[in-house]
């Protein structure tokens, strides 16, 4: 999924992680919090989000994870249409095609693909981080390295930005420090379901 994250056929999970990032937003702005507090909190929140996943994936509850995702991105779809008063057409089959293969799937008590499924899911938010905290400023370097790196065309969490020439480090280094942090439980918790 790492290669393919540059291209269209992973918008899906594109926006799974972009409202996850809009939510976070909203909810920063509601309390009043930007820079590098709202960049950890996005960051604590999607490791968060990952964990959970992985946590409730071997579990009875695994199989509902993929038409719960897919009911609230037609929720949340149908509510940014009202507001806005427009559709998006690509936003709209992006999120229409997981929906109906999970409906698929759940009305054929697929139980191994409802999971397989949670786990695609899991594990793009997951590149989704890694990209945000390790390719992007990469990519930041030079034009060479950008146009190599084309899987951060599509960035949607913005959190090592921030960070940039904190206390005199660069970017680049504090996305490793994150990195790190966050795929050590995840490597863990993806080692142990699998021993199970």
């Amino acid at each position: 999924m790492l290669f393919l994250w540059g291209t269209l056929i992973t918008e899906p999970f594109h926006i799974f992680a972009r409202f996850i990032a809009k939510a976070v937003q909203y909810a920063a702005k509601g309390v009043g919090i930007s820079g590098i507090a709202f960049s950890l909190a996005l960051y604590v929140v999607v490791v968060s989000v990952i964990i959970l996943l992985q946590k409730f994936e071997p579990t009875r509850f695994g199989v509902f994870i993929p038409c719960a995702i897919s009911s609230a991105f037609v929720l949340m779809a149908v509510i940014r249409s009202i507001h806005n008063r427009s559709v998006v057409i690509g936003d709209v089959i992006a999120i229409a095609i997981p929906a109906v293969v999970a409906l698929i799937f759940y009305v054929l008590k697929f139980e191994k693909g409802l999971k397989w499924f949670t786990d695609t899911y899991t594990y793009s938010l997951a590149i989704a981080l890694v990209n945000s905290l390790l390719f992007v400023p990469l990519a930041k370097l030079n034009g060479v390295v950008q146009k190599i790196l084309y899987i951060t065309r599509y960035n949607d969490l913005d959190i090592t930005g921030s960070f940039a020439g904190l206390a005199g480090i660069p970017e680049i280094v504090w996305g490793l420090f994150l990195t790190a942090f966050a795929v050590l439980p995840i490597i863990y918790l993806a080692t142990i379901g699998r021993r199970k």
